[in-house]
């Protein structure tokens, strides 16, 4: 029965009856949640010597809408996970300088902290990272390159994607 008290048994099949979800407790609905994916669906133009808000035209998932503009703003205070990586960056020339950033923002876009990847030996080649940030209701977090080339590079297949987990 769904009364007080009741033990719930399993039907004939062995399987749970339907049962209402809530009458559940001790389950948390934090952990987890705030789930998106975004990638870009074509090439984007990194210019030489400047750090540039790689751009996201696809949302794959934005549980929570809390991706736009480019950046994940978080709805509640809470520890964040994010990941992001591109499949290359297209150019003549190797060993130039290329570093791929993770930027956490307050409300008031101060930077609070950071993920920089550097590479400059291997042209053309995936770069990624991966960091966790506490972040404030209304904080933000985007992704940017830099690369110092000489010349405009192309960025291809770019993803971003985090979680609320705490």
């Amino acid at each position: 029965g769904t009364a007080a008290n009741n033990v719930v048994q399993l039907d004939g099949t062995a399987k749970l009856p339907a049962v209402d979800g809530s009458l559940l407790t001790g389950i948390s609905t934090g952990v987890f949640s705030d789930v998106f994916s975004a990638t870009n669906s074509g090439n984007q133009s990194i210019p030489s010597g400047a750090w540039t808000v790689v751009t996201f035209d696809t949302e794959n998932v934005d549980q929570g809408n809390n991706f736009a503009s480019n950046k994940f703003t978080a709805s509640a205070a809470g520890t964040y996970m994010f990941y992001t990586s591109y499949h290359a960056l297209h150019a003549s020339g190797s060993g130039t300088d290329q570093r791929l950033a993770l930027n956490h923002y307050n409300s008031s876009n101060v930077q609070q902290d950071g993920l920089t990847v550097s590479k400059t030996t291997v042209h053309e080649a995936a770069q990624n990272g991966m960091r966790c940030f506490f972040m404030a209701a209304n904080d933000y977090v985007n992704v940017q390159l830099y690369q110092a080339s000489g010349s405009a590079k192309d960025l291809e297949r770019c993803q971003f994607f985090g979680w609320k987990i705490a």
